[in-house]
């Protein structure tokens, strides 16, 4: 999903805000999914984006965040629930808990877990359980937490026979790079992503049909191309975030809401290289998307987006069609974030008429 209101900074992948200066950036926790255009801080353009949210319906945050699966003791044919049956079941009930943001209940629920990992001498289980835990904390924007977390995750992997080519490892990898762009520590970033991206590529190199490591690489890439948004690498971002999206089509299909996500932050990398017709082509093709899902959220807020986009570009009288359109969608739907958009985008016009009759 893509992030609202981007006068908040932060936390965690897409989703922009747009000033009288007109300069872009995403952020703001990635919640019941928007995206917009925001002030940037003072010192220039920059461009945040989020991971997608779990209430996606590809599931795809616990299918990229998970670093594990559920086959901890295999199948069994017991009608009879076994206690391995019982840990697999409380993870499974934590995780619904996540992405119904039951973020206490499912914190509850792991502890009883671990605990019945350790009563089990699972060495599987718990380290499953580890790897929620630290989810979980991401979630929360915990990062210092989790990042000891998925370190804690990283070293019982390694005992148990991993390598640094681990799809398990590198998932860590990334998440503990885009942790430490959204702390501020823009070169542990960097070179975080950098190594993960490489040992990918080597990856797929060896097994290139694997899906799952093509949606990490698409993911991991996403996430790249935030953090060079952030550091002015405008045109470097829309590359990365480019072959993102191709990578996630290739892996769900055209049809998918993190292809509106990235679509979304395409958009902005466009928008800073004032590349305003390539950016509403970008904002456009992702509202056809958001409308085949239906999802009324992103759409409302696309379409302030794009009269922000005609904004910059000087067109008035389509940014007030676009974002009135968009206050309608917000209105009828009960949509808070694309009314909090739309009123962004209109309040920007209202500026800029002012500001020219008082020339």
């Amino acid at each position: 999903m893509i992030v609202k209101n981007i006068c908040k900074l932060t936390q965690v992948m897409g989703r922009l805000r747009m000033v009288p200066a007109m300069e872009f950036h995403t952020s703001a926790p990635l919640r019941r999914g928007s995206l917009c255009f925001a002030k940037a801080p003072s010192g220039g353009q920059v461009a945040r984006l989020h991971p997608p949210h779990p209430h996606t319906s590809t599931g795809m945050l616990w299918a990229f965040t998970a670093a594990f699966t559920f086959n901890l003791f295999g199948s069994s044919d017991e009608k009879e629930e076994t206690p391995e049956d019982k840990l697999v079941n409380t993870i499974k009930r934590s995780i619904l808990c996540i992405q119904r943001e039951q973020y206490d209940k499912a914190e509850q629920m792991l502890h009883l877990a671990l605990r019945m990992a350790q009563d089990l001498q699972s060495k599987d289980g718990i380290t499953y359980v580890y790897d929620v835990m630290a989810n979980l904390a991401m979630e929360r924007e915990q990062f210092k937490k989790a990042e000891k977390i998925f370190t804690d995750v990283m070293k019982r992997l390694f005992a148990d026979g991993h390598n640094e080519e681990s799809p398990k490892i590198l998932h860590i990898s990334s998440k503990i790079a885009h942790m430490a762009q959204l702390q501020g520590d823009l070169e542990k970033s960097f070179q975080g992503f950098t190594w993960t991206l490489q040992q990918l590529a080597k990856l797929l190199e060896k097994i290139p049909e694997d899906k799952d490591i093509q949606e990490l690489y698409g993911l991991t890439k996403n996430w790249f191309g935030q953090l060079l948004m952030k550091q002015g690498n405008y045109s470097e971002a829309r590359k990365l975030f480019k072959e993102a999206y191709d990578t996630l089509v290739d892996v769900y299909g055209t049809v998918n809401e993190a292809s509106v996500t990235i679509l979304n932050n395409i958009s902005v990398a466009y928008v800073n290289l004032e590349k305003y017709a390539e950016a509403r082509e970008t904002l456009m093709l992702a509202m056809d998307l958001a409308k085949e899902l239906k999802d009324v959220t992103q759409e409302g807020i696309l379409q302030a987006n794009l009269g922000l986009v005609y904004l910059r570009e000087g067109l008035l009288k389509q940014a007030e069609n676009a974002c009135r359109l968009a206050w309608k969608m917000g209105k009828q739907h009960g949509n808070p974030d694309a009314l909090e958009q739309a009123e962004y985008c209109l309040n920007e016009i209202k500026t800029t008429l002012n500001g020219e009759k008082g020339q």
